[in-house]
């Protein structure tokens, strides 16, 4: 009996082993399977580099954009989807623009909402949107956290362009770049202006992964017929060098070139006369800030400075065969105030006489509901209509 209760023991155990073997079997069975369902899961989302098995992050694009931020709520809203737009027919003889930097981001984010009607009849033809990338100290790059993927900011611009070409309004883009010395997951969202810094800009390649950005966009504004595609806003205070400036302007412009066909667009601030000693060759429109801050309530002395600026721009752009000058940015003092009408009024002038047309920042809100915002656009519309 002891020995039939030993083999029939014996025969128990190895039942039960076989038994473990098999639910062993089944369980990695599972684990692979659901393995493999998340890598081709995280392949199809962008997350894993072709053929390397490492993890790429939000906004990856071979380019090198590289985003280690979470997607922001905003990412998880279905993107616009409509047909690529046409443009307006009536084709623009001058700017009459609104620097509409912010108008990218979301309306939580900017406090402002595009509003296309409102903009036509002010007498504007064209809107100068600005998306803004994140760039950290090893020169890395990534998309904004709002639109953190290249298809992401590709329908954020259709959808834009949609709406205006509505309204017969053009487009124009300028690139921004903004410093984050790391970047972080789940950081807060990056469109608020940030310098780099002096040391950085001077390290050759450092730009590297952001001229990619440049490409990216590029395809993006011919796809989508904008009007201007400015590479980057105001280089030469962003390489605080202009040399430096002028040499990046002119290597990233043949890149530029091999995708968008429309104008190219050096959007400049430039009212230190930097334009001495930088190139603009092979830009179609030069844009220039003639409006120094010091001398903004003196509105005679104004006016001569406004117009020896001016100037200069014309003499740059006349060197270098830019066939077109236009005032890029002018009416925000800062800290939420915008100049007084009197200034733009200065300015519109001026620019009617002189130039190819002017771009003016959007007024705020809260400017728009006083005395000085009706003023404001009272001037504006007068000068826009005039021409």
């Amino acid at each position: 009996m002891k020995i039939i209760t030993d083999k029939l023991t014996a025969l128990k155990k190895i039942k039960l082993s076989k038994l473990h073997l098999i639910l062993i079997a089944l369980g990695l069975l599972v684990l692979l399977g659901t393995i493999s369902a998340i890598y081709l899961q995280k392949r199809q989302q962008g997350f894993l580099r072709e053929g390397s098995g490492q993890p790429q992050g939000w906004g990856q694009r071979p380019g090198g954009a590289q985003d280690l931020g979470e997607p922001p709520s905003t990412s998880l809203k279905p993107r616009w989807s409509g047909s690529i737009p046409k443009p307006p027919k009536e084709k623009i003889t001058y700017y009459k623009g609104i620097w509409g930097a912010t108008w990218i981001y979301p309306e939580e984010h900017s406090n402002l909402k595009p509003e296309p009607e409102k903009y036509r009849g002010w007498g504007v033809n064209i809107i100068n949107i600005s998306p803004g990338f994140e760039i950290n100290k090893n020169g890395e790059v990534r998309y904004p956290l709002d639109f953190p993927t290249y298809e992401d900011m590709d329908a954020r611009i259709g959808e834009i362009a949609e709406m205006f070409y509505k309204e017969d309004i053009y487009l124009a883009m300028t690139i921004q770049v903004h410093y984050k010395e790391e970047f972080v997951r789940g950081a807060e969202w990056g469109g608020e202006t940030a310098y780099i810094p002096k040391e950085k800009t001077q390290i050759p390649g450092y730009f590297k992964n952001f001229d990619n950005i440049v490409v990216d966009m590029a395809k993006i504004a011919q796809k989508y017929h904008l009007e201007l595609f400015s590479p980057l806003g105001e280089p030469e205070n962003v390489f605080y060098d202009p040399k430096l400036a002028s040499d990046w302007s002119q290597q990233v412009l043949p890149k530029v070139k091999k995708y968008y066909k429309g104008k190219v667009y050096y959007k400049g601030d430039l009212h230190k006369g930097e334009g001495d000693n930088m190139n603009f060759r092979g830009y179609d429109v030069l844009g220039i800030m003639p409006h120094p801050a010091e001398l903004a309530y003196n509105f005679k002395a104004l006016r001569e400075k406004v117009v020896i600026n001016m100037d200069k721009g014309l003499a740059w752009a006349k060197r270098d065969g830019v066939n077109e000058v236009v005032v890029a940015e002018h009416g925000y003092e800062g800290g939420g105030k915008m100049w007084p009408a009197e200034n733009f009024d200065i300015l519109l002038e001026e620019s009617s006489k002189r130039l190819n047309g002017i771009f003016l920042s959007d007024p705020f809100p809260t400017v728009l509901k006083t005395k000085q915002g009706e003023q404001i656009i009272s001037v504006m519309k007068r000068w826009f209509s005039s021409k």
